[in-house]
């Protein structure tokens, strides 16, 4: 490369202050500042002119252009009807889903899966219990279940123990029903991800049980009927296909 052509390459990337993909380096260097010792996941424009949205995971504020102001709250598109920042929400959130490992949930799976949820649940929780009392209809409906374990007592708690039981256990599956039906469980121990589920929860925004995320990345707090959230997985899915 020549010196000519490495000027025209740094030219083409830099242009009054602004770089290749359109983000002022004002707004660039301000949003690296936001939080010390951590990097933003993204930093791109919106459809505002001068406004830039700033990502931490699930996070989100928006910078002006002048680098100096910045906004918290939620950008809506009047026309469109849409939410854009919980849509930056809702892919923080499953890119924390999608950054967990399988083999680390309990997984109930339908012979041909066609969508998924991910339910965040305790043992302990009387609504996580009635979630599972329609899994078989959630199963039909070709949606796979994926248990994360959220003991709401925290780490030091019998809820906590009787899920690593559930995991522990050779059928955990089975081990799981049986928590949920009030019938006890052998006590075992091993080496479990339930501390990473629990971490992940704060980065989804967890605040009780059970909460389902689905594949699109949005969060449902709370039980909702089998009949009403098989059409919601379902329509998940398609959005992101």
């Amino acid at each position: 490369m020549t010196f000519r052509t490495f000027i025209f390459l740094m030219l083409s990337l830099f242009v009054g202050g602004v770089v290749a993909d359109g983000v002022p380096q004002v707004v660039q260097d301000k949003a690296a500042e936001l939080i010390p010792d951590r990097s933003p996941d993204s930093v791109s424009a919106t459809p505002v002119a001068g406004l830039y949205e700033v990502t931490f995971g699930t996070q989100v504020v928006y910078l002006f252009e002048d680098g100096q102001h910045l906004l918290s709250g939620d950008l809506i598109d009047l026309d469109a009807g849409a939410n854009l920042t919980e849509d930056a929400r809702k892919a923080g959130r499953k890119a924390v889903i999608d950054g967990l490992d399988k083999a680390g949930m309990v997984i109930f799976s339908p012979p041909e899966p066609v969508s998924s949820v991910t339910v965040f649940t305790d043992t302990e929780c009387g609504y996580c219990v009635r979630l599972h009392d329609e899994i078989d209809q959630l199963l039909a409906g070709g949606v796979e279940v994926r248990y994360l374990g959220y003991p709401r007592a925290g780490l030091q708690s019998t809820s906590f123990n009787t899920l690593v039981s559930v995991w522990c256990s050779d059928n955990p599956q089975q081990a799981m029903t049986d928590a949920k039906s009030g019938r006890s469980v052998e006590p075992r121990t091993c080496q479990t991800d339930i501390a990473q589920h629990m971490e992940a929860a704060e980065g989804v925004g967890v605040r009780g049980t059970p909460t389902i995320v689905l594949e699109d990345g949005k969060t449902i707090p709370g039980y909702v009927p089998a009949g009403d959230l098989i059409p919601m997985a379902l329509a998940a899915t398609s959005a992101i296909n």
